[in-house]
């Protein structure tokens, strides 16, 4: 197991890859009282390997003391297992509201009298409050993330009717909250208390918003936690394909399912317009490029027409006025031997 941590928030990753089969299980339920919620679990094949990820804001076992704590469980199984939050593991205390995402194959959960299968794409939310049973029949990859009660009713009233109900969950949500929940798996893009106090409260938004929030709520989330998640997709988007060629407003609210104005409405809230900031990473790219010695060999012209620019005079203008320096003497000071290397 290997953890790690920083401020107001710890992360650790798990394997039973490497332990015999009769290791795994108590390994395994060691983990699972770190986890999103504490529970039994039955491997239903001998050969099943589980790898698990874990990050919680409020360190430690005291995250449970804050209001905006959250608990984030990815999950890969090469095989089926049985979990069980039994009657005796709800003295822990926790009555976290858990939503599950399924990434790959199903599940089916049985909860206050309820039972339903979620499957691939879908969510499901349970409650650590009352005992609970989860199937998984075979290999599977899910997202669990452990909620404060407190403030999911506070923003969705009706988060306890959506218990074991997955067609209550808004699924256009899902995706964003994934892709939100995978921004800030990198523990360097959580630095202080602050931040991971913000990123907490999107993901409560977020999750509030796909269990049903209120109107108030929900306008406050599509403000906030909506926005972010969605912007940070398009930041992903244009890294992905920056050195494809020109970036539009048009093909990224095409691939995103929204207008071109509210892609540039986006970026500007954050005061930068769509045409600087992709400008910005283009440069960033042929930086990084620059003082990278394996490709001390590739021009500069190269470097920076692969980055997206169709015109060397305007990317050395771009470069100079950003950097304050220009390309060639950027190269030559990461060399430390005087000279700019080729053009």
């Amino acid at each position: 197991m290997h953890v790690s941590s920083a401020p107001n928030q710890m992360r650790f990753r798990f394997s039973t890859r490497g332990l015999t089969p009769a290791q795994r299980l108590p390994a395994w339920y060691q983990v699972f009282c770190r986890s999103a919620s504490r529970r039994y679990c039955q491997a239903l094949d001998a050969s099943c390997h589980a790898d698990m990820q874990i990050w919680t804001f409020g360190p430690g076992e005291a995250a449970h003391a804050s209001d905006v704590h959250v608990r984030v469980q990815w999950t890969t199984l090469t095989h089926g297992i049985e979990t069980q939050r039994a009657r005796e593991l709800l003295s822990d205390g926790s009555d976290d509201l858990v939503l599950t995402i399924q990434q790959a194959n199903g599940t089916a959960v049985s909860q206050c009298g309820r039972e339903v299968i979620a499957g691939a794409g879908a969510g499901v939310l349970t409650s650590n409050a009352d005992v609970s049973a989860m199937a998984f029949g075979g290999p599977a990859k899910f997202v669990s993330i452990a909620l404060s009660r407190r403030m999911i009713m506070a923003l969705a009233p009706g988060a306890e009717d959506a218990i074991a109900r997955p067609m209550h969950l808004d699924s256009a949500v899902l995706p964003l909250l994934v892709n939100y929940l995978g921004i800030h798996d990198d523990q360097s893009a959580v630095q202080s208390p602050d931040v991971a106090r913000t990123v907490s409260l999107h993901i409560h938004e977020l999750c509030a918003l796909a269990i049903g929030a209120s109107r108030d709520a929900a306008e406050l989330a599509r403000g906030r936690g909506l926005r972010q998640a969605r912007l940070q997709m398009l930041k992903d988007d244009i890294a992905k394909n920056l050195t494809r060629g020109p970036v539009s407003a048009a093909d990224l609210a095409r691939r995103h399912r929204v207008t071109p104005r509210y892609v540039h409405k986006l970026f500007e809230s954050e005061g930068v317009s769509l045409s600087h900031f992709v400008r910005a990473q283009r440069l960033a790219l042929v930086h990084r490029n620059l003082t990278n010695p394996n490709l001390a060999g590739r021009t500069i012209g190269t470097l920076a027409f692969e980055a997206g620019y169709s015109d060397l005079s305007t990317f050395n203008h771009d470069f100079r006025r950003h950097y304050g320096v220009t390309p060639s003497a950027l190269r030559a000071a990461a060399n430390g031997a005087g000279k700019a290397g080729p053009w």
